[in-house]
């Protein structure tokens, strides 16, 4: 585990995934991230890559050759190598290996840096192609609902945009999305239920606000969330089960099943030349 710590805060990275599994404010001892409890979700705030959602049949293809792809990627479960760490920050990197390459049949490097701020953490990735190649991306954090409190419900939070939104809500039913016309109807919150995120996550394209916040109506601490570059934001917790945890997922972009297998002919894909690079940002604060 690398542990990043500054006067405020200290952060524990695991390389596997090069995922972020604590976040404690040392004046409060509050932990922002969620605890991984495996009776709801194993993951703390996993990078989603070279895919975001699921595909038909957990699978890709590239140029008619068929290749296993897990949802959202195999990058979450694969072991990152440290490159550089300083006192608040830490680089981590990927490349294509022999088993990436049964998935993902290209030749790549994923640079992925956190750097702690006083009151919160910035993370970076970096994608290089060796080769021309297709891909998407997205961040996956979960933070804790007990910041305010052990027990603190769903329904005391919601969600502050930083402009008014007008937008549709998708959401996957058996990999298939649904959607749902003016989920958000120029409003600048979001309430949050579970009878809402038990339909599954919720998917919103072309929002115009580039920062959001969850806030508690009961308590004084909460998540803002910078976007960066990235388009799509989804909102998820586990469902039926009540976890204790709420995903902000800056994302480029979150496929279903209906897409094709071709990854060349997913509208949702990004393609980028060899020798090129796409840098992602987002950053995330605590209060």
């Amino acid at each position: 585990m690398i542990t990043l710590q500054n006067e405020n805060l200290i952060m524990q990275i695991h390389p596997l995934g090069a995922e972020p599994q604590s976040l404690i404010a040392k004046e409060t001892g509050i932990e922002y991230l969620w605890d991984g409890n495996k009776e709801y979700w194993f993951r703390h705030a996993p990078l989603l890559f070279p895919m975001t959602g699921p595909t038909k049949e957990n699978k890709i293809a590239v140029n008619g050759n068929e290749y296993t792809m897990p949802n959202n990627g195999f990058a979450r479960d694969t072991e990152f190598t440290l490159v550089n760490k300083t006192s608040n920050q830490a680089t981590f990197m990927l490349e294509e290996n022999e088993a990436s390459l049964k998935n993902y049949p290209y030749r790549f490097s994923l640079l992925v840096t956190y750097t702690l701020l006083e009151d919160g953490y910035q993370a970076k990735a970096e994608i290089f192609a060796k080769e021309d190649l297709y891909f998407t991306f997205g961040w996956h954090p979960a933070f804790s609902l007990n910041i305010n409190g052990e027990d603190t419900p769903l329904e005391a939070y919601h969600i502050e945009f930083d402009e008014c939104e007008t937008a549709d809500r998708k959401y996957p039913i058996e990999g298939v999305f649904a959607t749902e016309k003016h989920f958000l109807d120029n409003t600048k919150v979001l309430k949050l239920s579970r009878k809402e995120t038990d339909k599954g996550p919720i998917v919103l394209n072309g929002l115009k606000s580039k920062t959001v916040s969850l806030v508690c109506d009961t308590g004084d601490h909460g998540v803002k969330v910078e976007r960066g570059n990235l388009d799509t934001l989804v909102f998820w917790t586990c469902a039926p089960k009540q976890a204790q945890y709420l995903c902000i997922e800056p994302m480029h972009s979150f496929g279903d099943t209906t897409r094709p297998l071709e990854l060349k002919d997913m509208k949702e894909v990004l393609f980028l030349e060899q020798g090129l690079s796409k840098t992602f940002n987002s950053t995330f604060f605590v209060f």
